[in-house]
């Protein structure tokens, strides 16, 4: 089985690219504003990338922001495969032409490899929150077995009237923001964002940069324990978790958590960590600074835990203000060193879905 690493990436945050998200948030600073969307009343808290324009979840407003994304794309390797995530895509097209759908999530991928000049079927992971770290995987998979040696993956997700409205009618929006593994959290704050990285195999990269990083290993598991909640037994990440930790070869030096804000959510995940970590694990959440990015989530957070590897460190979890019980070490205005040069990026889903990846430098 061969090595997978990732040869390179970028992001499109409401803090900008990757390295100004990333110098942001060890800064402690937040994306988030109050503000409106659509036909809902009143303002809340929300990731909006700002200097894309106006049109909410549209199919033009996703195409200018897949086009400035990929404006960081280096010449792809020959063959390259193809595989995107999103929960929505342009999803408000239901309501703003629904004589004329254009950008559905199973048309996003066609439309990005003919824009981008691959030739092999691509191939679309629409799971809940945790699609960008399943297509992770499944970039890993097939080229870990041989099947290529190169795959681009791609993730994105806008902040559109639909999903913001469902969001609401399950009452998971805070009002005031996200507070990730507060004692205090009360619900989630919505993000957009976008990213692409390049899996190759380690044997056969191109580039003459060294690798961002290297997927050692990875897990999903699914407790399907309620079609939104998650297990209150942490059953399906204790999983996840036990995949990375039975033989202990290589320690978890730190954890870039699903970590949404939500009362259920965030207990699960703690409760995960400390059955199978050692005492003191750092972990962080970025998305109290971002908001959750639904599909886009995993793709954000493999390549900010990247970054993390880089220099040794977790950013803040902005919003954390009296941290849960746990024992975890969790802070929102300090950084948090890494104790070993790995770290776990791990997503939860809807529908009880467990995905995690575990990198090094």
């Amino acid at each position: 089985m061969r090595k997978v690493v990732i040869v390179d990436g970028d992001i499109l945050s409401p803090l900008g690219d990757l390295q100004t998200t990333w110098t942001q948030l060890l800064a402690g600073k937040s994306g988030i504003r109050r503000r409106g969307l659509g036909s809902m009343q009143g303002q809340w808290p929300l990731g909006i990338i700002d200097d894309i324009g106006e049109g909410g979840g549209s199919w033009e407003r996703l195409q200018q922001v897949l086009n400035r994304l990929l404006t960081t794309l280096p010449v792809l390797p020959e063959n390259t495969q193809l595989i995107c995530a999103t929960t929505k895509a342009a999803i408000d097209e239901l309501l703003i032409r629904p004589e004329n759908l254009n950008g559905q999530p199973w048309q996003v991928a066609d439309w990005l490899a003919d824009h981008l000049n691959i030739a092999e079927q691509a191939t679309t992971v629409s799971a809940a929150c945790a699609s960008g770290t399943l297509a992770i995987i499944q970039g890993a998979m097939r080229i870990s077995a041989g099947e290529c040696d190169h795959v681009l993956v791609a993730g994105f997700d806008l902040l559109a009237e639909f999903i913001l409205t469902g969001f609401d009618s399950l009452k998971a929006l805070s009002r005031d923001g996200a507070k990730p593994f507060d004692q205090h959290r009360d619900g989630l704050s919505l993000g957009e964002g976008a990213g692409w990285l390049l899996l190759s195999a380690e044997n056969v990269t191109e580039s003459g940069n060294p690798p961002l990083a290297r997927i050692e290993n990875w897990a999903i598991s699914c407790d399907a324990t309620h079609i939104t909640a998650p297990c209150r037994k942490a059953s399906g990440l204790i999983e996840v978790f036990k995949h990375f930790t039975t033989d202990g070869s290589i320690p978890i030096g730190g954890i870039n958590a699903h970590g949404t804000g939500t009362v259920y959510n965030d207990a699960m995940e703690l409760l995960a960590f400390s059955s199978t970590c050692d005492a003191g694990i750092p972990v962080c959440s970025v998305k109290g600074a971002l908001g959750h990015t639904l599909g886009a989530a995993g793709i954000l957070e493999a390549l900010l835990s990247a970054m993390s590897l880089k220099q040794m460190v977790l950013p803040p979890t902005f919003g954390l203000k009296s941290p849960a019980e746990s024992s975890c070490t969790l802070s929102g205005t300090e950084q948090l060193k890494l104790r070993y040069p790995s770290i776990v990026s791990c997503n939860s889903g809807f529908g009880g879905i467990n995905a995690g990846i575990l990198f090094t430098r």
